[in-house]
């Protein structure tokens, strides 16, 4: 009885285990025909307007940046501004020590002086040699003097004469003179020739301020521009007055609105490329000159064009396709592509709008893949 019981409980036992296993092994089963899909995300094929666009680094440059050199070298007795300062035309930027110039000024004054006195003394001569001659005509046509003592005193008003002229000309040059001096105090005087800010200051009181270096340079901040060079087989895709946006790290993250409004006719000889500006708005005076800037210009644009993600078309045996999702499967079609911008690329054949193209894990499926759609615009 006791041997009975227990091949009887064995038996039990062992038909149990059996039951608890194929159950087990028909869970796991179902567990793995029902985990035996590629999970993907699928974009609706649709019309879309593409623009193709190029990008360039570039500078920032002041289209109008003056360096202020003075017309003669002094010491600079004071600066009236500092970097950064916004000035206007005609303000003083700094000034220069005058006393020995003021001298030469004072020595000219004096020259001019001295050859007005001397003008006005031989023309007093002159008048009064004028009166005699008239007087001792009339004594000569009296017969009263010979003809040679009258041609005398006529000889004597024509020396006068042109002696008048040689001291007006001495009273001419004694005045350039002058000017000139006062002229070299008025330069010791440095103005900005244009509103601006001021971008360098290179004088320091008590120094010297030469002419072989910029003492001042004035830059106006709103009226700057990207310089780019471009190759040859962009140039021809550009034209003046055409948009571009432009970005500088430097001055922030935000896009700024720039305009194509130089495009060289002739590359630069060194580089071979192709001198382009875009000039820029600057409304808030955040870009400096001298920032780098990215500027991104369209090349080409095509509305009403059937596109897709550019990362849904890939390479399978030499042909290029999408695949689309039908009925829980994957299926491959082969596609004939056309412009791309990089984020997007337009079919031009093969594909038909609506269609569910798969964006994600378009690399992990085949022809005939069980898929699972878990994101994107499935429609």
């Amino acid at each position: 009885m006791k041997l009975r019981f227990r091949l009887l409980s064995t038996a039990l036992i062992i038909g149990l285990t059996l039951t608890a296993t194929g159950c087990g092994s028909q869970a796991a089963q179902a567990v793995v025909e029902e985990e035996s899909y590629i999970p993907v995300e699928v974009q609706s094929a649709a019309a879309k307007t593409l623009i193709e666009t190029v990008v360039f680094s570039g500078k920032v440059i002041s289209d109008q940046e003056v360096s202020i050199v003075p017309k003669m070298p002094g010491k600079v007795t004071n600066i009236n501004v500092k970097v950064g300062d916004t000035v206007q035309a005609g303000q003083v930027l700094f000034t220069m020590d005058t006393v020995d110039l003021q001298k030469s000024v004072d020595t000219a004054a004096i020259a001019v002086k001295s050859a007005e006195l001397s003008y006005q003394m031989t023309k007093d001569s002159l008048d009064s040699a004028k009166e005699n001659l008239e007087r001792q005509r009339a004594l000569y046509e009296a017969g009263a003097i010979s003809k040679v003592q009258f041609e005398g005193i006529e000889d004597q008003v024509t020396s006068l004469e042109n002696n008048l002229k040689a001291v007006q000309l001495q009273v001419e040059q004694a005045q350039l003179g002058y000017n000139q001096a006062h002229d070299a105090i008025s330069d010791m005087t440095v103005t900005a020739p244009v509103s601006g800010t001021v971008a360098a200051l290179n004088v320091v009181v008590g120094q010297m301020a030469s002419q072989a270096m910029a003492a001042v340079t004035v830059t106006q901040l709103d009226a700057l521009y990207v310089s780019l060079s471009v190759p040859e087989n962009i140039v021809n895709t550009l034209k003046v007055g055409q948009e571009a946006t432009v970005i500088i790290n430097s001055a922030g993250q935000k896009e700024i609105k720039g305009v194509l409004t130089s495009l060289a006719p002739a590359a630069n000889q060194q580089l071979g490329l192709y001198p382009v500006k875009v000039t820029i708005e600057n409304t808030e005076n955040l870009v400096k000159p001298g920032m780098f800037a990215k500027v991104e210009i369209p090349t080409a644009t095509k509305e009403n064009v059937l596109a897709v993600n550019s990362e849904a078309v890939v390479l399978k045996n030499g042909e290029y396709v999408v695949f689309v999702v039908e009925e829980e499967r994957a299926v491959a079609k082969k596609v004939v592509s056309g412009l791309d911008t990089g984020a997007e690329v337009e079919i031009r054949e093969g594909l038909q709008a609506g269609e569910q193209v798969i964006v994600k894990g378009q690399t992990l499926v085949e022809q005939g893949s069980k898929v699972k759609v878990v994101g994107g615009s499935e429609s």
